[in-house]
């Protein structure tokens, strides 16, 4: 595909300022009262509820002043070829679209995130021109307290899609870890600092490639692996067959994701054909909102069941699932749910009824590595989604690449850790770039 290329744009900000003095109406107002269901105002707080212990010393990365305010944003919306692929045997190919947003402060900060987007037909641009529509709301802003700038985008701007809320929010912890000089899992209350990864496949159209794929994997150090299939029992249950006699005695460990489009029968059935000393998860078997039918194939499996989590992850739904016992583990992405504030919220109440959360972090290095800082400061969460092909998600990234020794590792700066390659990103197949202030 031809690369594609928007010339940058800049906007003046000088105009934006003028919406400060709204912005800090709502800011006050936003820091004086929690919105329903949520019971943190302020990151402090919501660090002090997900991990049991003060955080009052963190307080001075998130405050505000003349010095600290947003001078600038930028964003890049990036897309390579080699990402483009199928994820079901239902589906077509989607391309994939990382859209990076960077926001720089008066006294030389930054704060950066990363978060994919998914079309259909070709790359697309939706999500870039969404963030630029609130980016003069960033350089108004008159807080950096990713809880409380949440709370003032809902409030102001209830149309943003979490996916744009994701990639502000991210960017605001990012900025908070850097100035506090310290690796972004160690700021949300490190649990360890290595885990172990699966190798995350992309749907493939015969039984031998999938052979092919978990033996070229496992030579980079993989020793779990998921498929992404069919979605038929009549085409699902052969893999299932051939993984199962030609890696019997390999030690590696398999899960299966259904994207939903089985229905209870066929689920059980190709759940039961699946040996549990090989496979360890099925996952999205049915629609997510089945939620008393996944309790019945808890029940009646010895593979654990895990929801897709892409569509539905509310904390109301995360406590209907509770109640229900319908999973193993629950599912989301930071990335999807709203941001790295929602999750620690996710996360708080499932901690709460010890339930293990599969944080996914299928996407580009920056989207990787915002769940993966999650799940080193979250001790329920066993595995870490690493999508293949490998490099393809690592491009115009610096230190992209996690893994190291057969585990996966936080990078060690500050923040996300990454550093992007900017002068790389417009080789891309499909870029684009809108600048906004100074």
């Amino acid at each position: 595909m031809a690369c594609e290329r928007l010339q940058e744009t800049r906007i003046d900000s000088s105009n934006a300022r003028t919406f400060a003095a709204l912005l800090f109406l709502l800011v006050a107002a936003a820091e004086s009262a929690p919105l329903a269901g949520q019971t943190s105002v302020t990151a402090v707080e919501l660090l002090t509820a997900f991990s049991g212990e003060p955080a009052i010393q963190y307080q001075p990365f998130f405050q505000f002043s003349e010095d600290s305010r947003i001078v600038a944003v930028e964003i890049h919306a990036v897309g390579t070829e080699s990402t483009t692929a199928r994820y079901s045997g239902r589906e077509h190919a989607w391309h994939v679209v990382n859209n990076i947003l960077r926001i720089t402060t008066a006294d030389g900060f930054e704060g950066i995130s990363g978060v994919d987007t998914y079309y259909d037909a070709e790359f697309g641009d939706q999500a870039l021109l969404e963030l630029r529509s609130v980016a003069a709301d960033l350089i108004a802003l008159q807080s950096l307290d990713p809880v409380v700038v949440g709370a003032m985008l809902e409030r102001s701007r209830p149309e943003l899609s979490d996916e744009a809320r994701a990639s502000i929010d991210i960017a605001l912890w990012d900025l908070a870890a850097r100035r506090a000089d310290r690796p972004l899992y160690q700021l949300l209350g490190a649990q360890r600092d290595s885990m172990e990864p699966y190798a995350s496949l992309p749907f493939y159209d015969t039984l031998p490639e999938y052979v092919d794929a978990v033996n070229e994997y496992a030579r980079l150090g993989y020793r779990a692996f998921k498929f992404h299939v069919w979605g038929s029992i009549e085409e699902d249950s052969p893999l299932v067959a051939l993984i199962q006699q030609t890696f019997a005695d390999s030690g590696y460990r398999f899960m299966i994701d259904l994207e939903g489009a089985y229905g209870i029968e066929d689920a059980l059935r190709l759940g039961e054909e699946m040996n549990e000393r090989l496979f360890i998860v099925l996952e999205a078997a049915i629609d997510d909102q089945l939620l008393a039918q996944y309790a019945q194939l808890r029940n009646s499996l010895g593979v654990a069941i895990h929801p897709a989590g892409y569509d539905i992850y509310s904390s109301e739904f995360i406590r209907q699932g509770i109640e229900t016992g319908a999973w193993d583990a629950g599912r989301f992405d930071a990335t999807t749910v709203g941001g790295i504030s929602t999750a620690l919220q996710l996360l708080t109440i499932a901690n709460d009824a010890d339930l293990t959360i599969d944080i996914q972090s299928w996407g580009h290095s920056l989207a990787q590595a915002a769940n993966l800082h999650l799940m080193l400061a979250n001790k329920r969460t066993r595995y870490f989604e690493a999508p293949m092909p490998k490099q393809a998600y690592e491009f115009g990234m610096k230190n992209g690449d996690l893994l190291a020794l057969g585990r996966v590792v936080a990078p060690p700066g500050a923040g996300l850790g990454i550093e992007v390659d900017w002068e790389h990103l417009p080789t891309a197949d499909f870029y684009r770039k809108i600048q906004i202030g100074e």
